[in-house]
């Protein structure tokens, strides 16, 4: 049925529907998931432990933050695919095409960012900062603490990852020119060399370059995206 013709209240039942299935993903998931988090406390108290708890509730509740933050995870094809559906109809088909291709894209950067933040980038702050430490000032990390940092990282990073897809409907939508961002390469490199070393912990230049890499890997990566939007974006627009 055609959007402009559905009553309301359809709408909202609609809503209701997919609100219920997305929830019902996450959970059903994050239920799965609640035994791996003593493996995911465990790996990274090779970097940050060992942890101690400060209150009697904590242990418990870092366990479910994890295996919630895990359920969401795994279950946010599902959630995207379910918002996908009900925004659908308000947009033309080309763009409605466009942002179902979107979806498993930025899900697969999305988890690319995060991974590389749990994995790499923050076992490697982790042990310059609390290396910070001497002997009259001992580090003592609570777990809850601790996973709530490396999932504020996970997340910063995997809207880091994003970059690609946001200049992709920006160039779509004639907000964003790729040729403005080819042309200014080089100065993009020293930016985000400089970010890269103001964002990593210590004077560690190597930190800085492993962060540095995949940034500007993003970069080209959004010029090319930016290249494939652009609305009558020719041959020579692709060189």
């Amino acid at each position: 049925m055609p959007d402009q013709v559905r009553p309301f209240v359809a709408h909202l039942e609609e809503l209701r529907q997919r609100l219920i299935k997305s929830v019902a993903a996450v959970i059903l998931a994050a239920c799965g998931c609640y035994y791996l988090s003593d493996p995911v406390i465990r790996f990274l108290a090779r970097s940050g432990g060992p942890f101690v708890f400060l209150r009697p509730t904590e242990a418990i509740f870092t366990r479910i933050k994890i295996a919630m933050a895990l359920g969401v995870l795994i279950a946010l094809p599902v959630v995207l695919y379910q918002a996908w559906r009900f925004v659908s109809d308000a947009f033309a088909r080309g763009s409605s095409r466009a942002l179902f291709w979107a979806i498993p894209v930025s899900y697969v950067l999305f988890i690319a960012g995060c991974c590389f933040g749990f994995f790499v980038l923050v076992p490697v702050g982790a042990k310059y900062l609390l290396g910070l430490g001497n002997e009259s000032l001992k580090p003592m990390m609570s777990v809850e603490y601790y996973v709530e940092f490396t999932g504020a990282m996970c997340l910063a990073l995997g809207a880091l990852f994003q970059m690609p897809v946001v200049a992709f409907f920006l160039s779509r939508f004639g907000v964003m020119d790729p040729g403005w961002l080819a042309g200014n390469r080089r100065i993009a490199i020293v930016i985000t060399y400089i970010i890269c070393a103001l964002v990593t912990p210590g004077p560690d230049p190597v930190t800085a370059l492993m962060l540095f890499v995949p940034a500007y890997l993003l970069f080209e990566m959004s010029i090319l995206a930016s290249r494939w939007a652009a609305p009558g974006a020719g041959a020579a627009g692709r060189d």
